[in-house]
């Protein structure tokens, strides 16, 4: 099973290094999983590229661009840029999540992963708001890019007007997309912060609270990474041009 972790950030820095320490602890995603971290803020410190190599993956990458749709539909952006670039060919899943989204427990996600592998279900998202049927959280989502026949992260990407969680919500019933909603947050509610009761993870903007809970979790010795030949992704400059919005 081949997995990449795509993690998408802005203004992150130092959320890197908690991701690190808190993916080195797993159990078994570390073995399995290459990385490619997409930065699209053009004023990040160059201190991410220590963060970045100080990963264990064999197979991982750092994408520094300019391009930035905005705010709300940047993240949108980056997977539909990582789709265009050719970064997911190969993977039999895409596992997309932000910087401060630190994974606790990874056998939840494993066990979805492996228990789905053979069918035909595309995506697994999640709900954070029980009031909003159409809320599925864009922090972290999963889904098999080889199931996708064009690049549908680029559906109304410049037009959009909602929030990120709308959009995945509507692209999916726009496309009748066949997807999965997995248990994350216990009543489908993400607030207040925690490590959340379902999946294991962890989307906290206090880091001083990360270390604290770091600091109290037992530790464990992560698998040693694979050795692979080195993962060479195309290297593409993408411009707005280049891509139309449907």
């Amino acid at each position: 099973m081949k997995i990449l972790l795509f993690v998408t950030g802005f203004r992150h820095l130092e959320e890197y290094g908690y991701f690190n320490r808190f993916l080195r602890r797993l159990n078994s995603l570390p073995s399995m999983c290459d990385l490619f971290i997409y930065c699209n803020n053009p004023h990040i410190s160059g201190e991410i590229v220590a963060r970045y190599q100080a990963f264990e993956q064999k197979n991982k990458y750092l994408h520094l661009t300019t391009l930035n749709v905005g705010f709300k539909m940047g993240g949108v952006e980056a997977v539909s840029r990582g789709m265009a670039m050719g970064a997911f060919e190969g993977y039999d899943y895409v596992v997309h999540l932000h910087p401060d989204v630190f994974i606790v427990d990874d056998s939840p996600m494993v066990a979805i992963m492996t228990q789905n592998l053979a069918n035909d279900c595309v995506f697994f998202v999640n709900r954070g708001d029980p009031d909003d049927s159409r809320f599925f959280c864009f922090d972290f989502f999963i889904f098999k890019p080889r199931l996708l026949t064009r690049n549908v992260f680029l559906d109304a990407l410049y037009t959009f007007q909602g929030i990120p969680e709308h959009w995945l919500s509507d692209m999916l019933a726009n496309n009748a997309i066949a997807y999965h909603v997995v248990k994350r947050f216990a009543e489908n509610r993400w607030h207040p912060r925690r490590v959340d009761e379902h999946l294991g993870l962890y989307h906290e903007h206090d880091l001083g609270l990360v270390d604290d809970l770091l600091n109290r979790l037992p530790a464990t010795a992560a698998p040693s990474p694979r050795t692979l030949p080195k993962w060479q992704p195309p290297l593409v400059a993408l411009h707005p041009s280049d891509v139309t919005d449907p």
